[in-house]
């Protein structure tokens, strides 16, 4: 049953490619990134390096029959670590419009979420973590979709093929897990990465609140790691079979922000659930309208409750938001991530800033401090860092 769906989605994302020569339109990111770390990981891990990314896109819009193409590629090469090159096609899609229907068939990203800390809804797309530890960067997914537009409110329908293991750092990169694991991924279903998995949304607004409704049925995206043997420090990856319910709200009351995303699952493993909740506040125009400053705060909670099941299993997370209303688009988010079981803590600066016209500089910055051996980001702890990345358009 995979192969007729991937072929049919490939086929319908392609057939656009022809008439995109003379009329498509190009952009492309190009990306220099430097990184610092402190304090020396590894024994053969090094404490400086950069990379470059290149991020061509092309676009065409079908007017006359209200198709819409898009095929982005990525890439980056590593100067220090060869596990970090890498390639992917986050997007290669073609979008048909047909009044209140959209249908969609490629690769294509998708995000479902309002959290700042932590999307638990967001299910659809593998997490790129040779990108980073954030979470942020996703790998394109292949999939059909078919929505229906209502006044205000979209229902939308996926069918996935073709799962996307994620990949893991060499033992010698920063952020390695510190054992090694096998390439040989095992998985619960038979069809292994063939299986074919479906996903339903309902979302829309209603007044001042925006809500989602999620379903997703099929492969985990996250890795479960299990020992080869008893006795055994290699581990492989295993990806169970899941059903998740989500849901994300966000309501806004003049300057506040009240976010809420829960999501319950389902495996042969367990049955858990967990939540993140969350509110926002903005004072705007400060320093007679110099910068808007946002307050948040966040609790996630985990009913699995165990620090080596789940990262945030009860985590708070407090922050700050600075958007400096200058012709640059200035930005700077700071926040902390607390433990309360054990006082674990990291934190995290990002900020952002457009430069030499058609360029942006970007600051990013995380440090972990307390960190207990019975957490998650215990290998970690040792891999504070800072980066710097020019990234120029054209």
């Amino acid at each position: 049953m995979f192969k007729p769906i991937s072929n049919a989605i490939s086929l319908l994302a392609l057939l656009a490619v022809a008439p995109l020569i003379q009329a498509a339109d190009y952009t492309l990111e190009l990306g220099m990134e430097a990184t610092h770390y402190p304090t020396q990981g590894s024994p053969l891990s090094e404490n400086n390096g950069m990379s470059f990314s290149l991020t061509p896109s092309i676009t065409h819009t079908f007017e006359d029959q209200n198709i819409y193409f898009t095929f982005t590629p990525f890439a980056r090469w590593d100067q220090r670590d060869d596990m970090r090159t890498h390639a992917d096609i986050r997007e290669l899609k073609a979008i048909k419009v047909l009044d209140q229907w959209e249908l969609e068939a490629g690769i294509s990203k998708v995000f479902w979420g309002v959290a700042e800390a932590n999307h638990l809804v967001d299910i659809i797309n593998q997490t790129d973590y040779l990108e980073g530890l954030d979470g942020e960067d996703k790998l394109g997914q292949p999939m059909l979709r078919i929505s229906r537009i209502f006044e205000q409110s979209t229902l939308s329908a996926f069918i996935l093929p073709g799962f996307r293991e994620r990949e893991f750092l060499g033992l010698t990169s920063r952020f390695a897990l510190p054992f090694p694991v096998e390439k040989a991924t095992r998985f619960e279903s038979d069809d292994e990465e063939k299986h074919l998995d479906y996903a339903l949304r309902f979302s829309g607004y209603a007044g001042q609140m925006d809500y989602g409704l999620s379903w997703f049925i099929g492969t985990a995206r996250e890795v479960s790691l299990r020992p080869s043997s008893p006795a055994s420090n290699v581990f492989f990856p295993y990806y169970a079979q899941i059903e998740q319910v989500g849901l994300d709200v966000q309501y806004t009351q003049d300057a506040w922000l009240w976010k809420l995303e829960a999501v319950h699952q389902d495996s042969q493993e367990s049955n858990h659930s967990a939540f993140v909740a969350g509110l926002e506040y903005s004072f705007y125009g400060l320093n007679d309208g110099a910068y808007d400053l946002g307050l948040i705060a966040e609790y996630n909670q985990d009913s699995r409750d165990n620090a080596r099941a789940a990262l945030l299993q009860n985590d708070v997370f407090v922050g700050a938001r600075f958007g400096f209303n200058d012709a640059e688009s200035s930005a700077v988010l700071a926040g902390m991530i607390l433990d309360l079981d054990d006082d674990s803590r990291s934190f995290r600066v990002e900020g952002s800033r457009r430069v030499l016209g058609d360029a942006k500089l970007s600051i990013e910055a995380q440090a972990f401090s307390h960190v207990d051996p019975n957490n998650l980001t215990y290998g970690f702890r040792d891999n504070d860092f800072m980066q710097i990345e020019l990234t120029w358009y054209f």
